[in-house]
């Protein structure tokens, strides 16, 4: 073989070699996180990041912000009752799609969700590790709370919670029918809710905007 022809060979497989040991040595969701723990776990455990479903609902309604409501629920749960304009993204697709989440306007807000908190935490803590820390919330509660405060007048007995104490991912009301979100709790109306004025407003714009299709 020619002397050209061997360095040639030479570069392309230091340039594969060194390629492979970045590759390896990028680090993944999981060690990213115990990097940026110290930083972020407090907004966990301070629960500075878990929203009201009352708050929510008022930024459902909110024409000044780009809101993105990622549900992380499994596909049955997802199928049965869905907020009105939320993504089904579970958890472990999060990764994939991390650069368009990194890559969302100022006026954005992402509020991750599941059954009850556990999982919707897990897709929060991956979801900082991997998309430049976002800003990210969670709905407080999750689906479960969300459907005791806005569906339980409206169906009455039909949706009487599973008698358990549990805190768990499971959903413990017993929808017979799957709307998605057309049940009637996936948009409730804003201005028939008591005491909203009350909670505790905690999402913050990172920047001002003005309101969408407005002149400015």
């Amino acid at each position: 073989m020619r002397t050209s022809q061997l360095h040639v060979v030479g570069a392309v497989a230091l340039l594969l070699t060194s390629a492979g040991l970045a590759w390896v040595g990028q680090p993944g969701p999981a060690e990213r996180w115990q990097f940026l723990a110290p930083e972020l776990a407090p907004r966990l455990t301070e629960r500075q990041v878990q929203i009201d479903p009352a708050e929510l609902l008022g930024l459902m309604h909110n024409d000044y912000i780009d809101l993105r409501l990622i549900d992380v629920r499994n596909e049955r749960d997802w199928n049965l009752f869905h907020l009105w304009g939320a993504e089904h993204i579970p958890t472990k697709a999060l990764v994939a799609q991390h650069d368009r989440f990194a890559l969302l306007p100022s006026n954005a807000v992402v509020v991750l969700m599941s059954n009850d908190e556990a999982e919707a935490t897990e897709a929060w803590k991956l979801l900082m590790a991997t998309a430049s820390k976002p800003n990210a919330y969670i709905l407080a509660g999750g689906i479960n709370r969300w459907l005791s405060e806005y569906a339980d007048d409206e169906h009455g007995d039909e949706l009487k919670p599973l008698q358990t104490d549990k805190r768990d991912e499971t959903l413990r009301y017993p929808l017979k029918w799957a709307l998605g979100s057309r049940h009637p709790a996936a948009m409730p109306d804003q201005h028939e809710l008591p005491d909203a004025d009350r909670v505790v407003q905690k999402v913050k714009l990172q920047k001002r905007v003005v309101k969408k299709g407005g002149c400015g």
